[in-house]
Order: C-alpha cells, then structure tokens, then sequence
C-alpha cells in the first residue's frame, strides 16, 4: 500500500473528512443521493431552517462534494461526486460491525456475570 504524506493527510481531513463530519451535511449527501434538489426540497426533507442548510451546502460546493445549477430563480443542487455515498455506506457498515461486536462482548460480561452470581449463592 502506498501511504499518504502527512501533507496529503492534512489535505484529505480538511477537505473531505471536514466536511462528512458534520451530521447535518451527510444528512443533505444520502437526500442529494435520491437526485438533484433545492434548497427548499432539502429544507422540507431535512426539517431544517433554510439559513442551516444554505450554510451547509455552501461547505458541500466548496469542497467540490455537490455542485450546482441555476433554474430560474433557484439553484438545484446535486452530487458532484456520488462515491462519496460509498464512503458513507463503508463507514456505516464498519460502525454496525463494531457495535456489533461490542454487543457480543457485552453480552459475554453479562454471561459470566451471570454465572458468577449463581456460583456465589
């Protein structure tokens, strides 16, 4: 594997891991997923007030995540780059897994826990 320089690694958490920090953000990324939308779709979908989301999709278009076009009188916004959706999804497959996983030790603890109640009676 090639490992990134400390300089590619501050690029790629300033420019990308910054901006799918936020949940607001990755919540705006799965509904611009469906296909393009304004930001009055995205208000009404998000339940949000319309200054949080325009903020919101201001850091999307910058960081080159969304793009967008002019209808008339409203921008519509869509996925400028749709494989951030896989990197959504690996995420969330990877945090099922250790939660998972952290269910199983639970639940090991609870067993001999349990056990260790009984022995001592």
């Amino acid at each position: 594997m090639n490992k990134p320089s400390m300089e590619e690694l501050d690029l790629l958490h300033s420019e990308l891991c910054g901006v799918i920090s936020e949940t607001t953000r990755i919540a705006i990324i799965y509904e611009l997923a469906d296909g393009p939308l304004n930001v009055s779709s995205l208000v009404s979908a998000l339940g949000l007030p319309q200054g949080t989301v325009s903020r919101h999709m201001k850091v999307l278009r910058d960081s080159g995540v969304v793009s967008s076009t002019r209808d008339a009188n409203r921008v519509i916004y869509e996925l400028a780059e749709p494989r951030v959706i896989t990197v959504l999804d690996l995420m969330r497959q990877i945090l099922a897994d250790a939660l998972s996983e952290r269910g199983k030790t639970a639940e090991r603890i609870r067993a001999a826990h349990e056990e260790s109640q009984k022995r001592s009676k």
